[in-house]
């Protein structure tokens, strides 16, 4: 039996539609009629249906107006639009926003009217299997690590309109490394499984439980009144955890790592939430696991004083917890992913992501930023391969380059050795030097920079208006282009003395047959700004965060109409 809803205001249109289904479908079907959109809502609130059959032109307002909100409240049931007449753009409107068909009355038979419904329940089952596959862990049935960033950016918007907040929980098992060796992957796939349905356990609708990979989770909570609301949550997580597990015959008992922030409590930023959360579970693992632990101030960066930084990062860097996260740069000319920048991020076991600022610098001043850098172009220039490979046009990388490293004097016999064992063509790897470093300018290292740009390599100045601007560099050095900095682009187009900065440079840039980028887009307005303007590209969190390279394969191939 098909439950299908017809809202028509036309008694005499109702009729004959009512008779077309019953024909077609040998009155194997349930039918609901409302000569208003507001009453077809309330029936659709109270019945699952298959099918919306939906006027376009009702008495008090249009139909297509009213199909985002069939959708929320049946949002399996397909929307069939009706009219009395052709309309190409009514029909593509109704399309884009939501609806599966448009039909014209008069032209409708009863085989031709129950064949589009069966088609149309049939393309909304498949959009909704495809849409399930791309935001949802197969394994466990948790949100994926894609919708995670959705959820928790939709959060984050909540918490600022109603003036709530939220709590993001980072869960890691306990030594599940030593199940899945002692007892296989199947077996350690079951465990999973468990783990996610006792999860889900633990929290309410509102909230959202993620499979980040591996054995690593997250729960968003959200409208949280209290730290100890949350305490109970986490206690309830872990109490659930240590029920044991029957595992092909095998009794398991398995714990975990849990690492709680709250916003906006600890921070207005939502990506800075994820790396408190992963660090403050990063305590909790080095308490022995099994607890949780709230994310405090500092905690990222204890223990890494001057004394022991350069042993820290020696570690890391045999221990291989650096890694590299990719944000797209975006022409706004041909609305294509034109390349992406590397960004070093370190993963320390204890601490979490520590942020490359607190520990560049110190990098800097010991040397270790040589070791760390010749790391990062060998990362960079070997991902940007594997991009070319697969065809992707969008295939060059940008990697930030240290002062030092450009003083080291063997940096062009370096990139030479990188190029050739990475087999990267020279025209896909963008250098950015900082802007600080033109005012230690000398002859020699000009000379380093048109042997790297004889090679082939893209050259850029990072942060260019950051405090050390002089237009006599862009005359000096072999460049292919600037990027502007951030701090420009925060307040477009509002500040009035930033605009006129950045409306020049973007002038001065462009006469110089330099390529001017933007970075630190945050906002529709910013990106709107700067493409009436004349900025060639931009990155930033309008388009995408830095993200690792397994999660950015998408950002290639993406058009924005």
């Amino acid at each position: 039996m098909l439950k299908i809803l017809l809202v028509e205001d036309n008694p005499e249109d109702a009729t004959f539609v009512q008779r077309l289904l019953h024909e077609g479908l040998h009155n194997q079907l349930t039918f609901h009629q409302a000569p208003t959109a507001q009453q077809g809502l309330e029936l659709a609130k109270q019945n699952p249906l298959q099918a919306i059959l939906l006027d376009v032109n009702l008495q008090q307002a249009l139909g297509l107006d009213y199909i985002t909100q069939f959708i929320e409240y049946c949002p399996g049931a397909p929307i069939i639009m009706l009219s009395g007449i052709e309309n190409e753009e009514l029909a593509l409107e109704a399309v884009k926003k939501g609806a599966q068909d448009y039909l014209i009355k008069g032209q409708m038979t009863s085989r031709g009217l129950c064949r589009a419904i069966r088609y149309a329940m049939e393309r909304q089952r498949a959009t909704q299997r495809i849409t399930h596959l791309a935001h949802y862990d197969h394994l466990t049935g948790l949100a994926n690590r894609g919708l995670f960033y959705e959820r928790l950016n939709s959060a984050v918007a909540r918490c600022n309109r109603n003036d709530t907040a939220m709590a993001l929980v980072f869960l890691d098992l306990d030594h599940f490394k030593t199940i899945n060796d002692t007892l296989g992957h199947e077996s350690g796939d079951m465990l999973l499984k468990t783990v996610a349905h006792r999860l889900k356990q633990c929290i309410r609708e509102i909230d959202t439980g993620v499979r980040l990979g591996g054995d690593e989770f997250a729960v968003l909570l959200e409208q949280i009144l209290s730290v100890e609301d949350v305490a109970t949550v986490a206690n309830r997580i872990l109490q659930l955890l240590a029920q044991p597990v029957l595992v092909q015959h095998h009794q398991l008992h398995v714990t975990g790592s849990l690492g709680i922030t709250i916003y906006p409590w600890d921070s207005a930023n939502p990506q800075e939430l994820l790396a408190h959360a992963d660090a403050a579970m990063y305590r909790a693992k080095a308490q022995g696991g099994n607890n949780y632990q709230f994310y405090t101030a500092g905690m990222k960066t204890a223990g890494l004083d001057r004394t022991t930084l350069e042993v820290e990062l020696r570690r890391a860097l045999n221990k291989q917890e650096f890694l590299l996260h990719y944000q797209p740069q975006y022409d706004l000319r041909t609305k294509q992913v034109v390349g992406m920048e590397a960004l070093l991020r370190w993963h320390h076991p204890y601490q979490g992501l520590i942020n490359p600022k607190q520990f560049i610098p110190q990098a800097e001043e010991n040397g270790m930023i040589l070791p760390i850098g010749e790391w990062v172009l060998r990362a960079a220039s070997k991902q940007a391969k594997y991009w070319e490979k697969q065809g992707f046009p969008s295939a060059q990388v940008a990697v930030n380059l240290s002062a030092r490293q450009i003083h080291h004097g063997n940096l062009p016999a370096l990139l030479q050795e990188i190029l050739k064992h990475s087999h990267l063509d020279p025209e896909n790897l963008k250098l950015e030097l900082t802007e600080t470093f033109l005012i230690h300018e000398t002859e020699e290292t000009i000379q380093t920079l048109r042997e790297l740009k004889a090679m082939g390599i893209h050259l850029y100045i990072d942060d260019f208006g950051a405090g050390y601007a002089s237009l006599r560099y862009l005359k000096s050095f072999p460049l292919d282009g600037i990027k502007l900095d951030q701090s420009l682009i925060q307040n477009l187009p509002y500040s009035t003395n930033d605009a006129a900065i950045v409306d020049a440079v973007i002038s001065l840039g462009n006469a110089l047959g330099l390529q001017v980028i933007a970075e630190g887009v945050e906002t529709t307005e910013q990106a709107q700004y700067l493409e009436s303007h004349g900025c060639n590209i931009i990155q930033g969190y309008w388009i995408s965060p830095p993200l690792p390279a397994n999660e950015t394969t998408h950002m290639h191939l993406m058009v924005q109409s």
